[in-house]
């Protein structure tokens, strides 16, 4: 009976509790969520860009890649360019890969938003780079872009050579104070010695002093200072060009097949005739594709896009016609041909 009356007893405490504290958990699952943890968690997904630092919108961008959808059209099926490397102490590797890579997600403007663009960006350092690396690849990307964008409020020069000395000038002189000596004879050194080979050979064209074997003599001496890959890529470039004009010539004046192939010989050997005719066919192939390429570049210049989307739209339209072997040879007669307009 006593112990009835004790089991009685702590039955009514019990519901007692319940109706002054409630069901435990009741509390929690009936109140509004606590949205700490949510901002804490999302405080990155939305950020006002004045507010963070580089290192933050680095963070930003790489946990926006995660949400991203499949690859811009232009960018299926190819591979990033450029090959990220680090030193042994995990420091950044500065050579002109870094440039590569960057132009090569930028070239996708216009298919998806700069936003897109910078997270894919940022997933790729990420995935490619320790962390050490990455955030310095992406302190260079910032500079770049900034960069990019002061040279695009640079006034365009009038064509002459003395103006096109100073342009160069000061484009060196900006690449220089965004990026660095290093950095900016990484990402532009080859473009620079390229441009001021051009300036200096259109001086000694326009130098009516010279006589004709004197400007020769120049222009080989000119060229003869140039780095040997780039003396390889205007000899590549210039040899069969200078070949079917010839054999061009020779067909003209009534030469016979044996003649052309004896030609052929001279200039590139006997083992390589066979090849040279398949180059010449290659070559066919190349100028229909350059010549369909130069029309459409020609229609977006004239299009009234923005520097800056033209050289992005020129980019993808390379990229689309082009192996990436073939691009340097495009870049160097598409410069050549603005130089002697």
């Amino acid at each position: 009976m006593e112990k009835r009356y004790l089991v009685g007893v702590l039955l009514l405490l019990s519901m007692a509790a319940v109706l002054i504290w409630g069901i435990p958990g009741a509390s929690d699952r009936n109140s509004p969520p606590d949205s700490t943890a949510d901002t804490d968690r999302t405080r990155l997904e939305e950020p006002v860009e004045a507010e963070l630092t580089g290192s933050t919108r680095y963070d930003y961008y790489r946990q926006r890649a995660q949400a991203l959808g499949p690859a811009p059209a232009s960018l299926v099926g190819t591979q990033v360019d450029g090959n990220l490397r680090v030193t042994a102490d995990g420091d950044l590797l500065i050579n002109p890969a870094i440039r590569q890579v960057f132009d090569y997600f930028l070239t996708a403007l216009g298919e998806e938003s700069l936003d897109d663009i910078q997270a894919r960006l940022a997933g790729h350092l990420a995935e490619q780079l320790p962390p050490q690396a990455a955030q310095q690849a992406w302190a260079l990307y910032e500079q770049y872009m900034g960069l990019r964008q002061a040279m695009e409020q640079l006034p365009e020069h009038d064509g002459s050579v003395t103006a096109m000395r100073a342009a160069i000038r000061q484009r060196h002189d900006m690449q220089q104070a965004y990026l660095g000596p290093e950095v900016a004879d990484a990402f532009y050194g080859l473009d620079m010695t390229y441009d001021r080979y051009m300036i200096e050979r259109q001086a000694l064209l326009e130098n009516e002093g010279l006589s004709a074997a004197q400007r020769d003599r120049q222009l080989s001496n000119l060229e003869q200072n140039l780095p040997p890959g780039m003396q390889q890529m205007l000899y590549d470039t210039r040899a069969p060009v200078w070949l079917e004009q010839r054999t061009q010539t020779l067909r003209e004046q009534g030469a016979s097949d044996a003649e052309i192939r004896a030609l052929r010989e001279q200039t590139f050997g006997t083992q390589a005739v066979a090849r040279f005719e398949a180059l010449e066919q290659q070559r066919q192939d190349w100028q229909t594709r350059y010549e369909d390429y130069r029309e459409q570049r020609q229609q977006l210049i004239s299009s009234g896009l923005s520097h800056t989307d033209q050289q992005v739209a020129l980019a993808r339209l390379q990229q689309q016609l082009f192996e990436d072997k073939e691009l340097t040879r495009v870049q160097a007669l598409d410069r050549i041909n603005t130089q002697t307009r």
